[in-house]
């Protein structure tokens, strides 16, 4: 568990603060120092027991269950299963890639560019609310709903309770700041209002997605996120193959809002019948207090909300200042950059797993973590420049006018690789902080780059051309740089030299 303060996010942790109807208050550890063995954990009573064969540093969970047997697990073995959860989670996750890189080719094909620029202004608007007001929670239905026992179903539907009313809250108040999402959602065929709504319910549905697909995996149900947004991939592009051409953006919002009001109903369903029988398997009963949600959620919100507004929100801008057309061209090569990025994320985390199991050697890990990070992305970065042109004509000649526009953002990428390892490094050391810190800083340069980049003369029609683009992504290349710099330099130049790396624990 990430160290923090405990009043961080007090707001909504009290819904998950009952363990056995008292409150914990045992203090964490210090820092430990690597190398470092095994944290020893406590038995229900609270005296210390020995350390099991097997632990990682940093591992305080105890489920409440008899010991030795998996509750969630529907393969029949703890290895098995981490195998079966890890496939989910890859193939739920590269079917979202997939489904959005073919739904986006289809709606370049078979829509004006600058309609599917307001269009994908819209869908990254709702997935920043939902990122934004889901507070992280489907990461911690992970941590949590193993341990949960009896309460599985109550943690299930409290979740429910605290992201429904956040992610309204959170869209209202910008569909308010930012009337286009209204505007975009209602089309020519609903009054602003329903198109507020629309918004809405995209953004809601999103951010209960997480939840059910994670509660699920923790519950056993392993293979059911998968197949749900395989089912969902399916029916969303078909929705736009058969709205998009005659309802434009609007058939865009439609092909999402309905597919995700329609799962997410479901889903909720299901995991609630799951969560209830997965409950009725133990005869013990855990829920996290105020001071474990606080501590969890509060560092790993504050990095998630730098990756959802460096992901979604810089799109939106560039739309709004550049016109739909020109958002529509750096939305495309924005995607491809953002790709990389999340694959560079995504890689990193195999460094957490190496440190737990391996601690004595976590210097020659993060090198050799480095070292392959490098090893693979560099090369799809090069390919990427060299492709550029070739990759963009495929949604059309409008779109290939940005070739020059992802060269550059491609180069800064080669910088967002230090960034990225640097980040692993923190996570992998439970420095919830330190990488929330860094991660939103380095969002920050970007949001600033793409808000204050002067705007050059527009055309006749009021557009602009797509060539003003390339301030916006020198202006990332550079702040990408200065923050690698940083990550390189500062640890040896800052007062009282380098601090040595540790891995923050704390007992349960």
């Amino acid at each position: 568990m990430r160290r923090q303060d405990a009043e961080t996010g007090s707001a909504f942790s009290g819904w998950f603060a009952t363990r056995n109807g008292a409150q914990s208050d045992d203090p964490p550890t210090g820092p430990i120092q690597l190398p470092t063995n095994p944290a020893p954990l406590r038995d229900d009573d609270g005296g210390r027991r020995a350390d099991r064969p097997g632990a990682a540093a940093g591992d305080d969970v105890v489920p409440p269950a008899e010991m030795g047997k998996d509750l969630g697990s529907s393969s029949g073995g703890s290895g098995r299963r981490a195998l079966n959860d890890g496939l989910s989670l890859t193939i739920s996750g590269a079917v979202g890639s997939v489904a959005g890189l073919i739904s986006w080719l289809i709606a370049a094909r078979i829509m004006p560019q600058e309609a599917v620029g307001y269009a994908s202004a819209f869908v990254s608007a709702f997935l920043l609310v939902a990122g934004v007001a889901q507070l992280n929670l489907d990461s911690a239905m992970m941590l949590w709903m193993p341990r949960s026992g009896k309460k599985a179903s109550t943690l299930f539907w409290r979740s429910h309770l605290v992201i429904i009313p956040s992610c309204a809250l959170v869209g209202l108040i910008y569909v308010l700041l930012e009337p286009l999402m209204a505007q975009t959602g209602a089309g020519e065929y609903l009054p602003t209002w329903a198109g507020g709504l629309m918004f809405l319910a995209a953004a809601i549905g999103w951010g209960l997605w997480g939840v059910h697909d994670f509660s699920l995996i923790a519950v056993g149900k392993t293979w059911w996120a998968s197949w749900r947004n395989i089912a969902f991939a399916v029916a969303r592009i078909g929705l736009l193959v058969a709205l998009g051409a005659s309802l434009g953006p609007f058939g865009v919002v439609v092909s999402w809002v309905v597919p995700i009001a329609l799962w997410t109903v479901g889903s909720a369903v299901v995991g609630g019948v799951y969560t209830r029988k997965f409950a009725r398997m133990s005869d013990q009963e855990w829920l996290p207090t105020r001071r474990e949600a606080a501590r969890f959620l509060g560092p790993t919100t504050l990095a998630h909300w730098g990756t959802v507004l460096l992901f979604n929100q810089v799109t939106v801008i560039v739309t709004q200042r550049f016109g739909g057309a020109t958002g529509a061209a750096f939305f495309i090569a924005w995607q491809a950059v953002m790709v990389i990025d999340i694959a560079c994320q995504r890689f990193m985390q195999s460094l957490s797993a190496q440190l737990a199991r391996d601690p004595e050697n976590a210097k020659d890990h993060i090198r050799a973590s480095r070292r392959r990070l490098y090893v693979i992305f560099l090369p799809m970065i090069v390919i990427g420049i060299a492709g550029a042109s070739l990759g963009l004509s495929l949604f059309g000649p409008g779109y290939a006018e940005a070739a020059d526009v992802l060269r550059v953002l491609l180069v800064g990428m080669v910088a967002r690789l230090i960034i990225s390892h640097e980040l692993g490094v923190r996570q992998a050391l439970h420095d919830g902080f330190g990488f929330a810190r860094l991660q939103l800083i380095s969002t920050a340069f970007v949001i600033a780059v793409a808000l204050f980049t002067p705007i050059g003369p527009a055309n006749p029609d009021g557009s602009h051309p797509v060539d003003q683009l390339l301030p916006v992504a020198i202006g990332y290349a550079v702040s990408q740089a200065l923050c690698a710099i940083a990550v390189l330099v500062w640890p040896r130049i800052r007062p009282g030299g380098p601090k040595p790396r540790v891995i923050k624990i704390e007992e349960a």
